[in-house]
């Protein structure tokens, strides 16, 4: 960070369905300026009025207070922020030991949620299956995973090694 980020007042959204709570967005201010969001979909910084889909910071009571140095580390741990999945065809399969078909995961950010799979092709390409699973309206079965887990996954069924930089 530049030394004119240091004169930001630095916050992080806090997701309190988790337990403990998780991240969910990384806020900045300059005194009583204008809120900035971190995109974790592009990984910079945007004005919360730029466009129709974040109009402002979230509720102060789940935003807490960081330094401007544990700003920088959440910017840089990029994978902090990403949830992954492995995903079975359904949970019957997922309890005989059959091995996942692919990996999904989950990308919230204050202007969208990008929900993707790795697909053929090898890529990431948006997909519903995690929306799906968390609003029960799929047969598919899903278990987090860590960012690591997910690399060796992606590694092992389609023999690509580097999918889950962002």
């Amino acid at each position: 960070m530049t030394e004119q980020a240091n004169e930001y007042e630095y916050f992080t959204e806090m997701h309190s369905g988790y337990q403990p709570p998780r991240l969910d967005g990384l806020w900045r201010r300059r005194g009583s300026g204008a809120w900035e969001y971190l995109s974790l979909l592009d990984w910079g910084w945007h004005p919360a009025d730029e466009n129709e889909t974040v109009k402002g910071p979230p509720m102060a009571t789940s935003l807490e207070p960081i330094t401007a140095d544990r700003a920088a580390e959440l910017e840089a741990d990029r994978q902090s922020w990403v949830e992954y999945w492995a995903m079975y065809l359904d949970e019957a399969e997922f309890r005989d030991g059959v091995a996942p078909v692919t990996v999904v995961r989950r990308r919230s950010s204050p202007e969208r949620v990008m929900d993707e799979a790795f697909v053929a092709g090898n890529a990431w390409a948006p997909d519903p299956v995690v929306y799906e699973f968390t609003h029960f309206r799929t047969d598919h079965h899903l278990e987090e995973i860590t960012a690591d887990q997910a690399e060796h996954l992606i590694r092992e069924l389609r023999g690509v090694s580097g999918a889950t930089e962002l």
